[in-house]
């Protein structure tokens, strides 16, 4: 089992730094065709959204009110045409991630259990993970190129949530936490094996921390204050996140071999290996405030009233971002290509 280290105390230099104030305030002139992405037939109206995808377009993760689920459930599109993701006939299912080869990460609940697995698109067929002796998977969020799985455990002798890693054709292994901390959650996983999640201090605000190596402890993001951070994607050398506020949410960039924090006007969602940004977009009774494209070199792309993105394909992709449209009332899942 894992044991606890001494906790870390190098703090690294915060260098922040400001996308070119020129380019800041530039609004790019590009067209941006909007498709929305087809239901199944026995999808019911209400809370539908495209949530991630793979780099090319291709696969494009999200979910769907169901007839007979109480939970919106998670639908695979490939190539445009939908299909629902359940290892069972029964239970909500909910996916995470996906690659380029059409491997999904998800899991579905019902009265027996939830059941973790991965989908393969190609076989269509679902391959069950059965957590370590001693441990119950908590949620197993995020999954790379290489199918290496990140998540959390629950340790069933101490109750406690521990980090966990499963390599590709390995067995799981608990992550290094520093002593004093508990993993609220795992966020992401690089193509590169770095890892970004949540954790709790009893004395300081809920953050996100670094793991550069599965043997070592994390080190923690640095924020513009003390407050905590929230780090949701990881691509290359770039990890995208915020430090968010009800009216002023602020967008960041880590760059994960230097110090440099780069300061977006939003809480970013997702981010492409050109380091091209999407910011999250909020809406409700406080004000709509729709997802914008920040690119590398600080134009924008900015949508309609209503539309929140929460993915960034790459720049040769057939799609630009992903996300759901509530301008019309209910969450409607929509693609954007923009040129």
């Amino acid at each position: 089992m894992m044991g606890h280290l001494a906790a870390v105390a190098a703090t690294a230099t915060l260098l922040v730094t400001a996308l070119p104030a020129a380019a800041a305030g530039t609004a790019e002139q590009a067209s941006c065709a909007k498709r929305v992405l087809k239901l199944p037939a026995d999808s019911l109206p209400g809370s539908s959204a495209a949530r991630t995808g793979d780099s090319t377009g291709r696969y494009i993760l999200g979910e769907a009110n169901r007839d007979g689920r109480m939970h919106p459930h998670a639908l695979l599109w490939v190539n445009g045409v939908p299909r629902w993701l359940s290892s069972q006939s029964e239970g909500e299912s909910f996916a995470y991630s996906v690659t380029d080869d059409g491997h999904v990460l998800g899991s579905t609940s019902s009265a027996d259990g939830t059941d973790h697995w991965i989908y393969s698109a190609k076989t269509n067929k679902y391959r069950s993970l059965e957590a370590p002796a001693g441990f119950r998977f908590g949620r197993l969020t995020a999954m790379n190129a290489n199918l290496d799985i990140a998540g959390t455990a629950v340790d069933e002798a101490t109750g406690e949530s521990v980090a966990l890693v499963w390599p590709a054709g390995g067995q799981p292994q608990l992550l290094p936490v520093p002593s004093g901390l508990t993993v609220f959650a795992v966020d992401d996983i690089s193509d590169e094996s770095l890892i970004i999640g949540r954790v709790d201090s009893p004395d300081a605000p809920r953050t996100s921390y670094l793991w550069k190596s599965w043997s070592a402890e994390p080190t923690r993001l640095p924020g513009l204050d003390d407050d905590g951070v929230w780090a949701r994607d990881i691509e290359g050398r770039w990890i995208a996140g915020g430090q968010d506020g009800i009216d002023d949410a602020t967008g960041l960039l880590w760059n994960t071999r230097t110090s440099r924090v780069v300061e977006l006007e939003d809480s970013v969602a997702d981010l492409n290996s050109s380091r091209d940004a999407v910011t999250a977009g909020r809406f409700g009774p406080l004000g709509d405030w729709p997802s914008v494209i920040i690119r590398s070199d600080g134009t924008k792309v900015t949508f309609p009233a209503g539309t929140l993105l929460s993915h960034i394909f790459e720049r040769n992709a057939k799609w630009t971002a992903a996300g759901f449209d509530v301008s019309s009332g209910t969450l409607v899942p929509v693609v954007y290509a923009c040129r």
